[in-house]
């Protein structure tokens, strides 16, 4: 009891991590500058680097069922953020066109770029648990050596890499409840995503 209650506290990492996430994409709504802020905007690679960390050294057949839980944790609880950043990104790709002044073209597309260069370092940072679960998987025999470096693949492609923890989870019987709540919730950004594209083209098309 000891021993799991040591284990359990493992989750501070992932949570922490997704914690930092959110205070630097508020960071950019607020619009504050300061070291306090630059700080924020920082804190999900600093704790992205002591993720990779922390799955290094736990990288452990005891911790195998806590890094598949730890990366559910992570991949389900950011999908609100990268569909908050994917209309950032769109909103300042459209906006280069929409906007009638010259520069404007190349100022919403570098923003957009520089947005998807830090969602995929998100994305990367917050990959170390599946791969840490695969790589366990793969020694005990679970997972073949393909398969795991699929998995692994996957995991630096947003929604691929939420998709590949949701099929992990099941074939492991590990946070159904969790898992099927992700995917309501994929389901219900999807169709959001949709309606806000078809009511932007609806009154782009009506003037």
């Amino acid at each position: 009891m000891e021993e799991m209650k040591k284990l359990s506290k493992f989750y501070i990492f992932p949570v922490l991590y997704v914690i930092s996430s959110y205070l630097a994409l508020s960071n950019i709504f607020n619009g504050q500058k300061g070291s306090l802020y630059a700080l924020m905007f920082l804190s999900p690679f600093i704790f992205g680097i002591l993720n990779i960390v922390v799955c290094v050294r736990c990288c452990k057949p005891e911790y195998r069922d806590i890094m598949i839980t730890s990366a559910a944790i992570v991949k389900y609880c950011m999908v609100p953020f990268f569909v908050i950043g994917g209309f950032l990104v769109a909103g300042s790709f459209i906006s280069g066109f929409i906007i009638p002044v010259p520069p404007m073209f190349l100022v919403g597309t570098s923003i957009a770029l520089i947005l998807c260069a830090a969602g995929w370092l998100v994305v990367a940072f917050g990959s170390p648990y599946t791969i840490s679960y695969v790589v366990l998987s793969q020694r005990e025999g679970r997972i073949y050596k393909g398969m795991a470096v699929f998995h692994i693949i996957l995991q630096f492609f947003f929604t691929f890499d939420v998709i590949d923890v949701i099929c992990l989870s099941f074939k492991a019987k590990r946070n159904i409840k969790m898992t099927i709540l992700a995917i309501v919730l994929i389901v219900v950004s999807f169709i959001s995503v949709i309606a806000l594209v078809l009511f932007v083209l609806f009154q782009i098309i009506t003037g």
